[in-house]
């Protein structure tokens, strides 16, 4: 949580339209390339867009719950089924070994 507390209101973030737009609740947040990206969890076109920049604390302010995963790494996403679910994590850069 160190670094929730200490990032920039205004810190980038993308969402994707239907978030941006209200019609769905972040259901993932993913960290590709250590950029923050709070999604609903659809499949969109991979087109600019259907995607929006926007500052990360108009997104903690939307949904105090994103809170706890604000502690993701890099290439690590976290996923739930429902505004209400436990957050399921996961690293993109697949297991170690």
């Amino acid at each position: 949580m160190d670094e929730q507390k200490t990032m920039d209101f205004h810190h980038k973030a993308y969402v994707c339209i239907d978030v941006f737009e209200n019609r769905k609740p972040v259901l993932l947040v993913s960290r590709p390339d250590a950029d923050w990206c709070f999604l609903c969890g659809e499949e969109h076109p991979d087109d600019a867009s259907y995607y929006r920049v926007v500052g990360i604390g108009h997104i903690l302010e939307k949904d105090p719950s994103l809170k706890e995963v604000m502690d993701l790494q890099p290439d690590e996403e976290a996923e739930r089924s429902s505004p209400d679910s436990s957050w399921v994590r996961t690293n993109l850069s697949g297991p170690t070994q």
